[in-house]
């Protein structure tokens, strides 16, 4: 998601302004070195915090002002000791519109911060790369250092699936790294005198599983228009991403689309439409749900995230969240803000990032529409929405967390989620072809409660089929009758009288000739 930038208000509601709210947005991206976030910077300052108040500017996206005591200027030059610092995010009080962009940084009165800043030319400064451009000063272990905090967003190691876990950001000594910054940097390699070790990309502490989007009053996001069996239609920007072209871009869309729909135990619904070439995005209401490509407003500060993605030195990718309503409504006794309409963005330079590389895209995309469902990130290293991108070649690919995260927003009253528990998800499926017709299958029954397990088939290119039922407890099938030289998929579920668990993880077997 240029997974930073607009937002929308879905006109054909016609939602009054001041119960409509702005989008949530999350950020993925890939880490940039500090040497090339120091280049895309005009200014870098060592500076504190005194103050923070709604932006002036009024039409356009909600934003903060932060008024920042400059210390020292390490890079650059500002006018006076005081500048102002604008991040998008917050409550534009003329309207009572809001907007939550996670990956923005936020700012505490009187913490000493290292920023990395770009002249808006409108007497104010933006933070290059979002939260990627934001250091906040702490003591650790009685050192005072410099921290990003990067547990709202979502990093991508390209080709490098090893790294999936993440294993944090950089600890920087914080005065040695003003240093190095105040004498150039030079390409210093960033171990050279301030790198201290690695931290948590997380200034607090994170919740176990997944979560939920929530804009600043606490309550979740979600659709209620899949309860009344509605669809939410969803287009391709025409010409499609940089790098696949808009075929690909299409294909890859629609099995991310696909991927949450799979899902038996909720009542999601998104169709793809086609292409279009409405171009609000997330800077305007538009009226419809589309991913853009390549930040087509990527020159207009009060709109684009500063900094443009290079896959040399990394950056956001994209960006992407749902409109929301002010008003409260209620689902299963809890109470939530309404979906309204959802954007996804991402970045210019990103035609690199994902030339001839659709499993990436699927993933990306599929990830960021689960923003747009309503879900944040989880701490599961296996999910979808796993603040890390897998990148290993599993696509647009749910896992139980995911599955669960879901249930708890759009699930019937079968619906349970992948935990343990009535009606779990089996678990790690396996299989083997034991001859030119027959494949072998094996998982774990983690349901209690149980009357049989239902075994699902599909060939490349056609639509799940029944393939054979079991009975409670099941842990096995044996399923014969295919055809030879055949890549089949395969998945189970648990089942009890009309409710049905998630589906376990999907297996790939090619029969022999």
């Amino acid at each position: 998601m240029k997974l930073s930038l607009r937002r929308i208000f879905l006109a054909a509601l016609a939602v009054a302004a001041a119960l409509a709210g702005r989008p949530a947005l999350a950020t993925s991206y890939v880490m940039i070195s500090d040497d090339a976030l120091a280049r895309q910077a005009t200014v870098v300052v060592d500076a504190k915090v005194v103050g923070a108040a709604a932006s002036p500017v009024y039409g356009g996206i909600p934003a903060t002002d932060y008024r920042v005591e400059v210390d020292r200027v390490l890079k650059g030059s500002v006018p006076g000791g005081t500048i102002t610092v604008r991040v998008p995010g917050g409550l534009d009080e003329t309207t009572g519109v809001g907007l939550k962009i996670w990956g923005a940084p936020e700012f505490a009165a009187g913490e000493q911060t290292l920023l990395f800043l770009r002249d808006a030319g409108d007497g104010t400064y933006r933070v290059v790369h979002l939260l990627l451009g934001a250091f906040h000063q702490r003591e650790l272990g009685g050192r005072v250092v410099a921290l990003r905090d990067l547990s709202d967003a979502h990093e991508i190691h390209p080709g490098r699936p090893d790294r999936e876990g993440g294993d944090g950001d950089s600890l920087r000594d914080y005065e040695a790294f003003s240093q190095w910054l105040a004498t150039g940097g030079g390409g210093a390699p960033e171990d050279d005198g301030y790198v201290v070790g690695k931290a948590p990309a997380d200034l607090s502490s994170v919740s176990s599983g997944f979560t939920l989007l929530r804009p600043g009053d606490g309550i979740p996001i979600r659709w209620f228009s899949f309860d009344q069996g509605a669809s939410v239609s969803w287009r391709v920007h025409a010409g499609g991403q940089p790098g696949l072209g808009e075929g690909a871009t299409v294909a890859a869309f629609q099995v991310a689309l696909q991927a949450w729909n799979d899902d038996p135990a909720t009542n999601i619904r998104y169709a793809f439409t086609g292409t279009t070439g409405a171009g609000g995005g997330l800077a305007q209401s538009d009226g419809t749900n589309a991913i853009l490509f390549d930040d087509p407003f990527r020159n207009d500060p009060n709109e684009a995230v500063e900094g443009t993605f290079d896959c040399g030195s990394g950056g956001v990718i994209a960006m992407g969240g749902p409109w929301y309503s002010g008003r409260i409504s209620t689902y299963k006794g809890q109470r939530y803000h309404e979906a309204l309409e959802a954007d996804i963005v991402t970045n210019d330079g990103t035609a690199c990032f994902f030339a001839n590389d659709p499993l990436v895209a699927q993933e990306v995309f599929a990830h960021e529409l689960g923003h747009t469902l309503g879900l944040g990130h989880s701490t599961d290293r296996s999910a979808l929405m796993f603040a890390n991108a897998h990148d290993d070649g599993r696509g647009a690919r749910l896992a139980d967390d995911d599955r669960a995260a879901v249930a708890t927003l759009y699930g019937g009253s079968g619906g349970g989620g992948g935990g343990t528990g009535a009606l779990a998800a089996p678990a790690r499926l396996a299989g083997r072809a034991t001859s030119p017709s027959t494949v072998a299958l094996i998982w774990r029954d983690r349901a209690s409660g149980e009357t049989g397990y239902a075994v699902e088939v599909r060939k490349r290119r056609g639509g799940w089929t029944a393939a054979k039922a079991l009975g409670a407890n099941s842990t096995s099938a044996v399923i014969d009758g295919l055809q030879p030289g055949t890549r089949y998929s395969f998945r189970v579920r648990a089942v009890a009288g009309g409710a049905a668990s998630p589906y376990s993880n999907v297996v790939i077997v090619t029969t022999p000739r």
